[in-house]
């Protein structure tokens, strides 16, 4: 399991969204598969090497995609049982993934997978795709980070803000969780590629 600081990601986004945000944002990825252990000790140390702190006063937002499995799921109830109330799990998804459904039926239809789902997740939320191309592209460009395309809706999050009403929004700290390519030029990622190059919002500059 990595985790990476990502500090001119989140000035990317107040640029992308015209929103001022608060805290740290860091990516945590791995390739997650049946055989990779997932623990409390192991996510402890993960942030301790990191400096980052949670607790009442420091909460940790964490941001998944809606696309569950097994593994992600362990994750998340590996964050609750080390965090409690001080973390909160957020679900995100792609409205056009989900044409015909709203955030309650998406959270329900995962309810019904999951045992205790419903206590597990704090929010979820399901934004337009348009403006997240440009997330996994720079990703890409400048730090030669390949993730699964459909995974920046997790990073597109935290501009959502939910419930910043810390005494001092800036303890918060976001975890944006995101999948890893194996190939990064797949048909995949090449058809989310061109489809950026050919959004208006293709104006990505590294040098703030």
């Amino acid at each position: 399991m990595n985790l990476l600081p990502i500090p001119w990601m989140k000035l990317k986004l107040e640029s992308i969204y015209n929103v001022n945000l608060y805290g740290n944002l860091y990516l945590i990825f791995n390739d997650i598969n049946s055989n990779y252990r997932i623990d409390t000790n192991s996510l402890n140390t993960l942030l301790e090497n990191h400096n980052i702190l949670v607790d009442e006063f420091h909460p940790l937002y964490l941001y998944l995609p809606m696309e569950l499995n097994n593994q992600i799921y362990k994750l998340m109830t590996s964050f609750k049982d080390l965090y409690h109330e001080n973390v909160y799990i957020i679900l995100g998804g792609y409205k056009d993934i989900y044409p015909n459904l709203n955030k309650l039926d998406c959270l329900a239809n995962l309810c019904s997978k999951y045992e205790n789902l419903d206590s597990i997740v704090s929010y979820s939320y399901l934004i337009d795709s348009d403006k997240t191309y440009e997330i996994f592209t720079s990703l890409s460009e400048t730090q030669n980070i390949y993730i699964n395309p459909i995974s920046s809706c997790s990073i597109s999050g935290i501009v959502l803000n939910y419930h910043m009403n810390q005494l001092n929004p800036n303890n918060v700290t976001h975890v944006s969780f995101v999948n890893l390519m194996d190939y990064p030029y797949n048909d995949s990622f090449i058809d989310y590629y061109l489809k950026r190059l050919t959004n208006n919002n293709n104006n990505f500059n590294y040098n703030f």
